[in-house]
């Protein structure tokens, strides 16, 4: 069983031990750093039944005493570690900015690499590392990731995981019960691309205990991943639309959507091979890069390069040399909670449809090739056979609240639906959104402009913040040369 299961006296009680993550020694001696544990109960509305453990961090406000709310952070995946992304960041400047008048905490939410259970799978990662020099179709790869779940699947399930507890409406259940237990029953929060989803399920539950909201990156908590394939293939007929109409860009990238494709296709038939030097432990691969394994690429890099023309230009003319540099997804997405992301894709989302995997389109070789990506809708149609978890609800969600929200788009988001975003800024009556031009997924790591704003709102969430800085931003693509 794993550790922290079952019920006990320390339910809710925060438990001080070391942090995995180091931190500065001042830092440490000031005392205003924390990190522990907190036992939750697993399914909220069954406080004695078994509990979960989660890891808290809380830094703790630089003045003597914090004049504003705390601040909750939640970072994307899901599966990435909120530890892992937070506390480097607010040991240093981000820190310096931020807890100049308020609490931070960083809860590592249930599943996540320092809670318990972890739902991290060594599994796939050792899939995704024999597939790397591998040549396989797009079917041969998935069946090979369904194996592999199975497995996954089996062992957390002897462990006593209950993969159906994994889910947005309980870990906003958790974040509550935790900040309740510290002391702070109001709070702001900000959530990133998924964390998005964690910030909107507490603000439709749980908006009394919510100061304000900040969602960079939206993601719409009635589709979550559903429309992946769609959205993506949206932005790059948008890019190729954009090349094909100015006189500049398609004299020198001509063509751009058509080559792509074929090129895909051919790489497919005939894939070609790169040395590729694997961060995680210096071992060059030679990794066998065909149209499955490109489009999968290509979709990763489109989270923060704004610059996919020039990228496929490089590509189609034999220059491997970002791929090289970046391989990003080529190679396994080290202690990512796979566990975790599953289990809320298929707990809270609708079934996925035909119209969800768009295979008549012009960019089915694409689809299909972004379909050995375990979080897209054509993989995640397979996978609920094997990853079988119980339906949070069907029904739609529907947002009404007056709390403050300020939303944070990329104009050239691949994952987002925009329509989603601005009827959501539309309806509720105190929420401001901004697009971020020329910026992809998340406006926040596109420099200090939306860092900016976001201090700005949730210290004072009853007017807009200052935009002014988003002229500095513009939607221009760099020509080859």
């Amino acid at each position: 069983m794993f550790a922290g299961c079952g019920q006990d006296n320390n339910l809710g009680e925060f438990i001080k031990t070391t942090s995995p993550i180091k931190v500065p020694q001042k830092l440490i001696e000031s005392g205003r750093f924390s990190y522990g544990y907190m036992k939750v109960p697993e399914f909220h509305n069954k406080p004695n039944g078994k509990a979960l453990e989660l890891a808290i961090a809380i830094f703790k406000s630089k003045a003597d005493s914090a004049t504003h709310e705390p601040l909750v952070l939640t970072t994307g995946g899901p599966g990435l570690s909120n530890m892992d992304s937070f506390i480097p960041e607010l040991s240093g400047d981000l820190g310096n900015l931020f807890l100049n008048n308020r609490d931070i905490v960083v809860i590592e939410l249930r599943g996540l690499k320092y809670s318990k259970p972890n739902l991290s799978s060594p599994e796939i990662e050792e899939l995704q590392l024999y597939l790397v020099d591998k040549n396989l179709s797009v079917e041969e790869t998935i069946a090979l990731y369904l194996d592999t779940l199975k497995v996954v699947y089996d062992r957390f399930t002897k462990q006593g995981v209950n993969l159906s507890a994994f889910n947005d409406y309980e870990i906003a259940n958790d974040i509550v019960y935790v900040m309740s237990r510290l002391g702070y029953e109001k709070f702001s929060t900000f959530g990133s691309s998924f964390g998005t989803l964690v910030a909107q399920h507490l603000l439709l539950n749980h908006s009394p205990h919510l100061v304000s909201a900040v969602l960079n990156a939206p993601v719409d908590m009635n589709r979550g991943i559903n429309d992946m394939h769609v959205n993506s293939i949206n932005m790059l007929d948008t890019i190729f639309e954009k090349c094909r109409n100015n006189q500049e860009y398609s004299a020198a990238l001509p063509d751009l959507k058509n080559r792509f494709i074929a090129l895909l296709e051919r790489l497919n038939e005939r894939p070609d091979t790169l040395a590729i030097k694997y961060p995680v432990d210096g071992k060059t691969y030679n990794v066998v890069l065909n149209g499955n394994k490109l489009a999968v690429w290509i979709f990763a890099e489109m989270y923060w390069n704004t610059q996919i023309p020039l990228t496929l230009h490089k590509i189609l003319a034999g220059d491997y040399s970002e791929i090289r540099e970046r391989p990003g997804l080529i190679f396994p997405l080290r202690e990512f909670s796979y566990g975790l992301a599953l289990s809320i894709f298929l707990t809270e989302f609708p079934p996925i449809s035909d119209e969800d995997i768009p295979l008549d389109s012009d960019y089915s070789v694409f689809v299909k090739g972004c379909g050995t990506l375990i979080f897209t809708p054509y993989f995640l149609k397979k996978a609920e056979k094997v990853w079988t978890v119980d339906k949070v609800s069907n029904v739609n969600k529907t947002l009404e609240t007056d709390v403050p929200i300020l939303m944070l788009r990329g104009a050239m988001d691949h994952v987002s639906d925009p329509g989603y975003t601005r009827e959501l800024s539309k309806r509720l009556e105190n929420a401001y959104l901004y697009t971020f031009p020329g910026v992809a997924h998340s406006p926040i790591d596109a420099g200090v402009c939306g860092i900016i704003m976001m201090k700005e709102f949730i210290d004072n969430p009853s007017k807009a913040p200052d935009s002014s800085c988003l002229n500095q931003f513009q939607s221009k693509f760099i020509m080859p040369g």
